[in-house]
């Protein structure tokens, strides 16, 4: 019985993981939000999700949330893919807190071409 009552915590341990663990959309302004500016921070495949950071006309530094590694990379945005200061065009949802300096990206624009990192959203 104890084995049993061990087993089903681990279970519940276990399902309730990814729903933590992923960025999903609930946290993001429903409006498309579009951001331009440098890239600051060169992208990273590191995280649960691609990652990099824009800096606006403004002098502020934005966190750009991307697709998980693997699509983000399948989409052809990998580290290097675009030069450290070039200018970017970021689609997504800004996210809901205004304090927070975030955009959960769709695309990522660059000298004329289109990194679609959630092509189905778009």
């Amino acid at each position: 019985m104890r084995i049993q009552v061990v087993l089903a915590t681990a279970l519940l341990a276990a399902a309730s993981l990814p729903s933590s663990a992923h960025h999903g959309w609930a946290g993001q302004q429903q409006e498309q939000f579009t951001l331009s500016g440098r890239v600051h921070r060169d992208v990273s495949l590191a995280g649960p999700h691609g990652t990099m950071q824009v800096i606006d006309d403004a002098g502020q530094v934005w966190d750009i949330t991307l697709a998980p590694a693997a699509r983000t990379e399948k989409a052809g945005l990998k580290p290097g893919a675009i030069p450290m200061g070039a200018r970017v065009t970021i689609s997504g949802h800004r996210n809901s807190d205004p304090k927070r300096l975030e955009v959960k990206t769709e695309r990522v624009s660059h000298d004329g071409r289109n990194f679609d990192v959630y092509p189905d959203r778009l």
